[in-house]
């Protein structure tokens, strides 16, 4: 467990008695919800029971453990806003552009006094999480509520970097559109990727604007005029975000309508090769199947040059139906 307190327009670390903010990892709180569960404790580590007497002094305060500890590791899948009798669960995710499997869960637990972040270790430290949360910080004129601003300090330092991301989307898919008659499973492989990338950051953008919003009206009481203009100010930028990606949503499907528009015409011309082909051949084939049939009494059968007639023939019907298509502009 790591603990820091506001002091000069940054988190602070400093000692578990003096601090307003303490961190946990989701691993630990795992481990002390099967701890209290089963009973199953490791004897051979004292961290860990000191970690659990640490973490239950903060979660048993006037709530149940197992259903708070419960809440928050469920609540770390998903983004929301719990209001309770004795404190407030808020959960968010910080965005990975390349993996969205690696998103960050972050879940809050607000007291009176204090309040709780839980993280997953594994994706990231407690430090970062702070030094971005001063980073943001340090950006703002007046903050009179530092608690309550963590979200917002976090989501405005993760959203630095998605306008360049989304505008490498619409770039990508400039070149998809311009390259589209090249390599049309490549292209459809690429244009499936780009709706499932835009769905899931229209989602977030969403999700995080009706979860604002929520915080600010309900904490419209404990907020200063300070902290609700920040958060809307941070929701008006996600409305943007939003926008922006519904547009390239948009722009995608429009790329993929000339995908199918590319593999349509290319369909029509093999179609229509098949169709020239037919076209050319038919007669022949009439030919052949006519004089295929060897009946004793067909004069062309005994003539001296039968055989040398119908090969002449064939070749005038190919000759004149290759002038006749290039001459109506058929084959292209």
């Amino acid at each position: 467990m790591l603990s820091y307190r506001f002091e000069n327009k940054k988190f602070v670390a400093v000692s578990e008695s003096e601090a307003t903010l303490h961190c946990f990892s989701f691993a630990e709180l795992d481990l002390h919800q099967t701890t209290h569960l089963f009973g199953i404790q490791d004897p051979l580590s004292t961290q860990k029971e000191n970690f659990q007497e640490h973490l239950k002094k903060y979660l048993d305060k006037e709530s149940h453990f197992l259903f708070l500890a419960g809440l928050v590791l469920s609540a770390k899948n998903d983004m929301f806003i719990g209001y309770y009798e004795d404190y407030t669960l808020l959960s968010v995710q910080l965005k990975n552009h390349e993996d969205s499997a690696k998103n960050e869960p972050i879940v809050m637990v607000f007291y009176k006094d204090y309040t709780l972040l839980f993280y997953d270790e594994t994706l990231a430290t407690a430090e970062s999480y702070i030094q971005h949360m001063n980073n943001t910080f340090g950006q703002l004129s007046t903050i009179d509520d530092p608690t309550l601003l963590i979200p917002y300090a976090l989501i405005r330092y993760d959203l630095l970097t998605d306008r360049h991301f989304l505008k490498e989307i619409e770039n990508e898919a400039m070149e998809l559109e311009l390259s589209v008659t090249t390599d049309l499973k490549q292209a459809q492989n690429t244009i499936l990727e780009l709706r499932k990338i835009l769905s899931n950051y229209k989602h977030y953008y969403l999700s995080l604007i009706d979860l604002f919003e929520d915080l600010s009206e309900d904490y419209k009481e404990l907020l200063s005029e300070n902290a609700i203009h920040d958060y809307q100010r941070l929701t008006n930028k996600l409305d943007r975000l939003y926008k922006y990606t519904v547009l390239l949503n948009e722009y995608v499907f429009q790329v993929n309508d000339r995908f199918r528009a590319q593999m349509d015409l290319n369909l029509n011309k093999t179609m229509r090769t098949f169709t020239i082909l037919s076209a050319i051949f038919m007669p022949l084939t009439l030919i052949a199947g006519w004089y295929g049939m060897n009946f004793e009494n067909m004069p062309e059968l005994t003539l001296e040059y039968g055989y040398i007639y119908v090969i002449g023939f064939s070749l005038l019907i190919l000759i004149s139906s290759l002038v006749y298509i290039k001459v109506k502009g058929f084959w292209k």
